[in-house]
């Protein structure tokens, strides 16, 4: 008799035929085995009426009850654990270009890989190539805020929602332990988590409903949500940002160069609501149009910078650190907490747009979140060693001062004459008393003005000492120009604004003196000592005596 030669491929085929007989068997076995009961293979068996089922009948493979009857569509993703020599070629070894899913990888920092099996194996196919990933709507750039750096653009999809899970914090925890979701080994994120492949009863193959972003709740825990704008608008024309939550502004799974998994980059997206227009139908309108208070000639620059993504509400970063003298710019997420912002103010002194936003003192310390809105402006225009000292104007503020504008605290003049109804020398002010929109009928909040330093109202510059009265509306908004001109507290002011011509900026300055009364500064290029002196002496509230030399005239020892 002829001896037959071994043939690895017959071998191989073989093989093959009877796994694929087995298959069901193992399968059955397979789910009793994990505590799989009757119903919970019926539970299994519902993958034969989702788009898993990827069997050449499709839903023939069910039963007339809803039962599954034929196991062959398991086999497209429980493979048995060997590499054959001839492999099926819907067997996938890979699914794009660098990103090898049967290889031990060694993750680099900035780039986290899916650890688990099952997340692999979703991933042969939810590879953006094959099967469709989240489905999102995408946000262009917008050109008036992409200034300087492009946008980055990723072929890959592996840093989606990170297949990690960071320490538990104040607003981010496990689920409880009788959540539908649960983490796999060591804790850690995974497709499972969310998803359950053989049950789309609740849409995208979710093990719960996500209305409301119920599923992302389980885990984050955001400050002030249930009351902000965002969470639970009152507005009715707001009321969608309550059914899509989370993912207005998130990606379930996005790219590795989209910071906090954002559909854009931060100031974009705020700015494709907040520009007045609904571009599709999942957009939300905002009431005002933001886009067009930063185009006008004094902004807050909130121009794209990638080295400074993680300065923010939620970061332990330091500004300080991105070099701010080099690169001045700011992002939305430095002055807004987004899952916080609501409409009622919780004090005088903080509108509810600054909620929960991280603040710094006087000292440029950091002090938690921000009580007064002071301190959001101070990370920026306070103590800031990267910053030119000019503007530190906490300094100015500061209530150890001489005289000051009361920001900080009550101010420390007993005699004001000159305030409007309402206002006492025992009030206080803030930033965006003076600061902000020259348009009183538009969005509030210093984003952007027509008017030098983002003022609501004009204000002389103090480099040229000479100006109208209505040059100064903005001194006028709380002191009445009447009595001023009519020389109320001090009794040169006629002679000064109203003859001579001079704005307020000549002589005071707008934030406090740390060592003259009444804002007064004499660091002005036309204010020259006489006798060697240069200096204000308060007598008594409304008097005192000058010794200095302006406007070409000698005041050594004028008395007021």
């Amino acid at each position: 008799m002829r001896q037959r030669e071994f043939n690895p491929q017959t071998w191989v085929s073989i093989k093959w035929f009877w796994l694929m007989l087995v298959l069901p068997f193992l399968v059955s076995m397979s789910i009793a085995q994990t505590g799989g009961d009757q119903g919970n293979l019926e539970m299994k068996g519902k993958v034969a009426f989702t788009p898993h089922n990827l069997s050449l009948g499709g839903r023939q493979t069910a039963g007339s009850e809803g039962t599954l009857t034929d196991y062959s569509l398991c086999r497209y993703c429980h493979m048995p654990r060997v590499t054959p020599a001839v492999e099926p070629l819907w067997y996938r070894k890979e699914a794009i270009r660098n990103f090898e899913t049967r290889q031990t990888i060694e993750a680099p920092a900035d780039k986290v890989f899916p650890v688990d099996p099952d997340s692999r194996t979703c991933l042969f196919c939810h590879d953006g190539t094959v099967a469709p990933g989240f489905p999102r709507r995408p946000v262009d750039a917008n050109p008036q805020v992409n200034l300087t750096a492009p946008q980055a653009v990723s072929a890959e999809n592996y840093n989606t929602h990170l297949f990690t899970f960071p320490a538990s914090g104040l607003e981010i925890s496990q689920p409880d332990s009788g959540s539908l979701l649960f983490m796999g080994e060591n804790k850690t994120v995974r497709c499972g988590t969310c998803h359950d492949p053989h049950n789309n009863e609740n849409g995208r193959f979710l093990k719960v409903t996500n209305d409301g972003s119920q599923i992302c709740l389980q885990c984050h825990h955001m400050q002030n949500w249930g009351n902000s704008t965002h969470g639970n608008p009152e507005n009715p024309v707001l009321k969608p940002l309550k059914q899509i939550a989370c993912l207005q502004c998130h990606e379930i799974h996005t790219l590795p160069t989209k910071a906090k998994l954002l559909r854009s980059d931060e100031n974009s997206l705020c700015l494709s609501c907040h520009d007045g227009m609904q571009d599709d139908s999942t957009e939300v309108l905002s009431r005002y149009n933001l886009q067009e208070v930063f185009e006008k000639p004094f902004i807050h620059p909130i121009r794209i910078n990638p080295n400074v993504t993680q300065i923010g509400y939620g970061s332990g970063a330091s500004r300080w650190q991105g070099g701010f003298s080099e690169d001045r710019s700011v992002r939305c997420g430095d002055c807004h907490n987004p899952h916080a912002v609501q409409a009622e103010e919780p004090s005088p002194f903080l509108p509810g747009a600054l909620m929960f936003v991280k603040g710094v003192d006087a000292m440029g310390f950091t002090n938690g979140n921000a009580e007064f809105e002071f301190q959001v402006c101070y990370k920026c225009h306070g103590y800031n060693q990267n910053a030119e000292p000019s503007s530190d104007v906490a300094r100015l503020f500061a209530t150890s001062n001489r005289s000051f504008h009361p920001v900080e605290g009550p101010g420390n003049s007993a005699y004001v004459p000159s305030l409007k109804e309402g206002w006492s020398e025992q009030s206080m002010i803030t930033c965006t008393d003076c600061h902000g929109n020259d348009d009183v009928a538009g969005v509030a909040g210093p984003h952007g003005s027509n008017i030098p330093h983002i003022l609501k109202k004009p204000y002389a510059d103090s480099t040229i000492p000479y100006a109208a009265p209505e040059e100064s509306e903005l001194c006028f908004q709380c002191h009445v120009e009447q009595k001023i001109l009519q020389d109320n507290g001090f009794k040169f002011h006629n002679l000064h604004i109203q003859q001579a011509g001079f704005a307020c900026s000549a002589c005071h300055n707008p934030h406090g003196s740390q060592e003259m009364p009444g804002l007064i500064d004499l660091d002005r290029s036309y204010i020259e000592p006489t006798n060697g002196r240069k200096i204000v002496e308060a007598d008594a509230p409304g008097h005192g005596t000058c010794y200095l030399s302006c406007h070409g005239k000698n005041h050594n020892g004028q008395s007021y």
